[in-house]
């Protein structure tokens, strides 16, 4: 059995036998990890990079029912993703915002506006249970049809030229996934899941019964940084690596298909200096379409959805992605504005959706949905593969992961532990609203001089632990020093100190794009990384202007491929 939760490398692993390997900290993998610790596992997760780095982190920023899926009628997913919209936004309040969003309509609209609306109404009924038990600052209001001019008013830059209105409603604002995924796993540790990056699962390890049956009997994974390597039993493994499932597979007469989807998204400043306050299906005359999201003072557009063709670690944002999200998004432009140019993009997110199809269709129509693949019907007993999902439903997959272990006697469990109403480990209480307590942690620390904004950023982002960084303020202020003076940007030294300490960063990259804000923000400069640099390698035992050209250079050769 395994020790005591941690986030530790694999090297200072002290446990080798668990009764769940988990491979894919993504979010899929982390809620496995989540809901399985909480049902008395123990359960070791492994990531060949950090966790939440890969399709996880690349999203619309949304916890989201899909309402386009309405168009392909899956209308379970929908309800399924509705559900679990309410659940994770009532586990960590504080990560998440309500968000209006505007679907126009114009005369040439396919589907018209009265279908348009009979959408929207169909995604609020799916919705009915969406404001139980929610505090008031996360309820959810009814859709709306707005009038053009009400339209025009509030998103300036939109074609106005045979616009009829729009339908309003409104989703779940996820303000930083990277966060909210770690917020996730280290509850998994809370309960007792021990959890690992940078190792790579490189061999499954079976062994074979008196009968000529063929178990899983763990795995073997090497750390992709030091070399180092180890063997992991376990009578259960968990195949959640996302894209990356059927690499985990080779060799395997497995049976699983994956079709990827590329979804690249492009961060601006602005559409020509103007500022929204909504989200915008934009929908462009030519079919296609993006959402333009307002985030964190910027606007968030994409996604785009295009078959993947080469390896999955190659797949980067290029110009061609840039320029079709761009073009798309300019056919939506109002007279008179200029079109949107590729120098105006400060940034560029790349994932890779792992989609459930045969590989005849088409990535844009391919289901949304999950499905547990159990690969005893290839005579591998004890190996599960997850397949498709979203970043929405990563918990209810997990769920039903377990009901399927239970179901083919692989765990003995036949009443599971529900997570339907857990918070996660930073959250002040579950379903509570998160303001008295972050108005209370902005008094108590205001002797500290930090800026407001600062304050008012941990407790976003770290909810109760926020004390814990104010802390490491409070013993050496030097760590309250803000990373950038950009606008926005409110990172501190103490986040990384943290982050090293406590989170398991063991990268600049893991600090700066997924336990910090700086990276999702665009434009980071050499000055701030070799800031950073400068904190992180003593505690990481690296050398400092090391650090900071790698990390520079290697920022610099993405964004060449699309700039």
């Amino acid at each position: 059995m395994a020790t005591a939760g941690q986030v530790t490398t694999l090297a200072a692993l002290t446990a080798d036998t668990f009764d769940m390997v988990v491979i894919g900290g993504g979010i899929t993998g982390v809620s496995v990890a989540r809901e399985a610790s909480a049902n008395g596992m123990s359960v070791l997760v492994v990531d060949k990079s950090d966790f939440g780095s890969g399709t996880s982190s690349a999203t619309t920023k949304f916890i989201h029912g899909g309402i386009r899926y309405l168009e392909t009628m899956e209308v379970g997913v929908v309800r399924e993703s509705l559900r679990e919209r309410r659940i994770l936004a009532l586990a960590a309040p504080h990560l998440v915002r309500q968000q209006r969003f505007l679907m126009p309509a114009w005369s040439w609209s396919r589907p018209n506006a009265p279908v348009i609306g009979l959408g929207v109404g169909l995604y609020g009924g799916l919705a009915y249970d969406r404001n139980r038990d929610v505090p008031d600052s996360l309820r959810i209001p009814r859709s709306a049809w707005l009038s053009r001019a009400t339209v025009l008013a509030d998103v300036p830059w939109l074609q106005g030229e045979e616009l009829k209105g729009a339908w309003a409603y409104y989703d779940t604002l996820n303000l930083f996934p990277e966060r909210l995924l770690l917020e996730f796993l280290f509850t998994a540790v809370g309960q007792g899941a021990v959890a690992v990056n940078y190792a790579r699962a490189t061999e499954l390890v079976f062994e074979t019964d008196d009968d000529g049956e063929r178990h899983v009997a763990g795995v073997r994974v090497v750390d992709v940084i030091t070399g180092e390597q180890r063997a992991v039993t376990a009578p259960i493994v968990i195949n959640a690596a996302g894209p990356w499932v059927d690499e985990v597979l080779t060799g395997l007469d497995s049976g699983v298909h994956v079709l990827r989807s590329k979804g690249v998204h492009v961060l601006l400043s602005s559409i020509d200096g103007l500022r929204q306050r909504d989200a915008v299906f934009a929908r462009a005359k030519s079919g296609g379409h993006v959402i333009v999201s307002p985030w964190m003072g910027r606007l968030l557009v994409g996604p785009t959805d295009t078959p993947v063709d080469e390896s999955v670690d190659e797949t980067h944002a290029l110009h061609s992605d840039v320029d079709l999200v761009l073009s798309t998004l300019n056919e939506t432009l109002a007279d008179g504005l200029a079109p949107v140019q590729s120098d105006d993009v400060i940034d560029t997110t790349v994932g890779v959706r792992p989609l459930i199809g045969t590989g005849g269709e088409g990535t844009y129509n391919a289901s949304r949905r999950h499905e547990v693949h159990d690969h005893a019907s290839e005579g591998y007993s004890g190996l599960f593969s997850i397949l498709g999902g979203k970043w929405t439903t990563g918990r209810a997959t997990a769920e039903h992961l377990l009901r399927v272990l239970a179901s083919s006697g692989h765990w003995p469990g036949h009443h599971l532990v529900s997570t339907r109403q857990s918070a996660v480990s930073s959250s002040f209480a579950w379903a509570d609203d998160p303001k008295p307590y972050l108005t209370d942690l902005v008094i108590a620390w205001s002797t500290l001089g930090l800026d407001r904004g600062v304050i008012d950023s941990l407790a976003m982002l770290y909810g109760s632990k926020a004390t814990e960084l104010l802390g490491l303020v409070a013993a050496d202020p030097s760590l309250g020093a803000r990373i950038s003076q950009r606008e926005g940007i409110w990172d501190i030294g103490a986040q990384v100190v943290w982050g090293v300490r406590q989170e398991g960063a063991r990268e600049l990259s893991d600090l700066i794009d997924r336990r910090m804000t700086i990276g999702s923000m665009g434009g980071i400069t050499d000055e701030e990384i070799r800031t950073i640099a400068d904190l992180a390698a003593p505690l990481m035992g690296a050398d400092p202007q090391a650090m900071a050209a790698a990390e520079t250079a290697r920022r610099r050769g993405l964004r060449a491929l699309w700039s």
